[in-house]
């Protein structure tokens, strides 16, 4: 797993994504640079998961093929029905939803993401992403769009999509 791959993991917290990026940055600019930073958010990370690219991606790491066919069970054909009170909806089938609250659904967003390419330091946090381009030279301009744009095209070959409501 990516290095900067916090959260969902053993011993990679909020506070140890919070602590490399801050110190990460404060060094820069205690060096007299400036630091640019892109905050990004996956819409329904957990919700749109492309299940075969899923398990592509678990195939090109090797995992034994019975664990990949047991896997694949899981999320094929999942059934799913509502319920309030005393009512209950019809069943509904849920195609590239990952099962809420456990940990195989943490897991395999973590796969999905794990190979996000970006040309500048990438600090991730389950399904949030921060971008930062980190100046040696406050006077040096940098541009953003560039490196945004080549998220959204690495986001689009993991059937990804960016909220941009709540990317800052």
């Amino acid at each position: 797993m990516d290095p900067n791959q916090f959260g969902c993991r053993r011993g990679r917290s909020t506070t140890h994504a919070l602590i490399v990026i801050l110190h990460t940055w404060q060094s820069t600019l205690d060096e007299g640079g400036a630091v640019r930073a892109v905050l990004v958010d996956f819409k329904k990370a957990f919700s749109l998961i492309n299940h075969n690219l899923l398990i592509h991606k678990l195939f090109t790491r090797q995992v034994p093929h019975c664990l990949l066919k047991w896997f694949f069970s899981c999320l094929q054909n999942r059934p799913q029905q509502v319920r309030i009170t005393k009512n209950y909806s019809s069943w509904s089938q849920l195609n590239g939803v990952m099962p809420q609250g456990s940990r195989l659904g943490l897991l395999s967003f973590l796969v999905l993401i794990d190979n996000l390419e970006v040309g500048c330091r990438a600090h991730k946090y389950v399904d949030n992403t921060t971008l930062a381009k980190l100046l040696r030279d406050r006077t040096n301009p940098s541009n953003m769009q560039p490196i945004f744009e080549q998220l959204i095209t690495s986001a689009d070959k993991n059937d990804m999509t960016v909220n941009y409501i709540k990317t800052n």
